[in-house]
């Protein structure tokens, strides 16, 4: 009987299937029983997986006649049901892995009677060949055991991990008994629920802190080379847990990681939103943050050692405040000129909802007026503070005769600014300390 079912999922990728699974022949675990399930390819992939298949009994092709809208989601659920090993695993069709991965994966998890076990992986630049670590790599070094017994905390720190299904080992009896499945649906990133429902349904996880597998990037039809709409998907997941959370009475335990989730995709998915597409953004992550508190909100920060800039953008969708949201999001950089202040609320989100904003921006300059907070003395508002004082009338008149004063010069030299600032935003530098741009799920198979 074999040790283990490894499920490999292909999508229209002639090029690098026949290296994939011959990495996974290669095993020095030799009790393999591996699922290759291609979900309608129209290249020749399933040509190539049959003959493959062919010359090694352990290999079973699962050809799907189609493309299914759960694209990798289907794929990888057919290949569940088809397990018969007590551990299952995943393989991508366009990755590959180490000869002694499955061996030690499987060693750990069943030399200390784990649910899981999990290793490290690297990306592989599809253009370079380049090898480098992946966004959570740092995280490994917050771990100094090679077991956790998963309590809430363990539980959540895991969580917090890409979700990557490929670099793990599952206990096909955890798999079976809580139901699990990868949701199937018209969306990408169907391994994020997949991993929340794995990490809360396991007891214990084994690590193996070793790299065994390689992950391709920047191949083309990869869900992260889409810079469109199709990005803001993920977040429908949101729901997805959130019902089951909610169904197994956990939601108390684990809802600022949660929103915490929704927050880390909002930060990289946000520095490639485009602005024509800010608002739309916006409006899938009102009604999300509308289920939980600020003071939660707040809280998922803290935990997340989020920077400033996660915790205006998410501030500003929990108070539905858009014009905040937007200049947040368009990396607008803290300035004390309330021109340039009130040319970007009246830019994102129009006058009313500026003068509101006006309104309560002079209140809460009042408020800390009248507490003592300002560290100038006070002989009165127009002397208090001298140049603060000016600047919140110059705000007040911009908002209130914005229609009678010329701003176009200002614009044009405000946009000059940002350009400039954004140009240094998308520097390699900058990009590489963008961070944990893979929290949100990276693609699997080209789907």
């Amino acid at each position: 009987m074999a040790a283990v079912s490894i499920i490999v999922t292909t999508y229209n990728i002639e090029q690098y299937v026949e290296q994939c699974l011959a990495s996974v022949a290669a095993q020095t675990l030799s009790e393999i029983e591996v699922l290759v399930v291609d979900d309608g390819s129209s290249d020749s992939t399933p040509a190539k997986i049959e003959a493959f298949c062919a010359k090694d009994p352990r290999f079973v092709p699962v050809l799907l006649g189609e493309n299914s809208p759960g694209g990798v989601a289907t794929a990888a659920n057919a290949g569940l049901d088809r397990a018969t090993a007590p551990w299952v695993g995943f393989v991508d069709g366009d990755d590959f892995v180490e000869p002694t991965m499955f061996q030690q994966l499987v060693e750990a998890a069943t030399a200390n009677d784990t649910d899981l076990a999990m290793c490290q992986y690297m990306e592989i630049d599809d253009a370079t060949g380049e090898r480098k670590n992946p966004a959570d790599a740092h995280r490994w070094a917050d771990l100094d055991r090679d077991v956790y017994r998963l309590d809430v905390e363990n539980r959540k720190a895991f969580l917090r991990f890409i979700s990557v299904p490929w670099r793990k080992l599952y206990r096909r009896d955890l798999i079976e008994d809580n139901k699990i499945r990868f949701p199937v649906g018209d969306y990408f990133y169907e391994d994020n629920p997949f991993h929340w429902f794995t990490i809360l349904s396991a007891d214990s996880i084994a690590l193996v802190p070793a790299v065994l597998c390689y992950h391709r990037m920047g191949r083309s039809g990869q869900t992260m080379s889409t810079a469109d709409a199709r990005l803001f998907q993920i977040f429908r997941h949101h729901d997805t847990i959130y019902a089951w959370l909610t169904e197994r009475r956990l939601l108390d335990a684990y809802e600022t990681s949660l929103i915490g989730w929704v927050i880390s995709q909002l930060e990289w998915i946000g520095r490639r939103t485009p602005l024509k597409l800010q608002r739309e953004l916006f409006d899938i992550l009102v009604p999300i943050f509308a289920h939980y508190t600020t003071d939660t909100v707040d809280k998922a920060l803290r935990e997340g050692h989020k920077g400033v800039a996660a915790h205006r953008l998410s501030l500003a969708v929990a108070k539905r405040e858009y014009g905040t949201f937007a200049r947040a999001l368009s990396s607008r950089p803290d300035t004390t000129n309330p021109v340039v202040t009130a040319v970007y609320h009246l830019r994102h989100a129009g006058p009313r909802h500026t003068a509101v904003l006006t309104g309560r921006y002079l209140r809460n300059r009042l408020e800390r007026f009248r507490s003592g907070r300002m560290v100038r003395g006070l002989t009165g508002v127009a002397r208090s503070g001298g140049r603060s004082a000016r600047m919140d009338v110059m705000f007040g008149l911009t908002v209130l005769q914005h229609q009678l004063i010329d701003l176009r010069q200002q614009l044009t030299d405000v946009q000059d600014h940002l350009d400039r600032i954004e140009a240094r935003l998308d520097s390699p530098g900058m990009a590489e300390a963008a961070g944990e741009v893979h929290q949100a799920g990276t693609d699997r198979s080209g789907t």
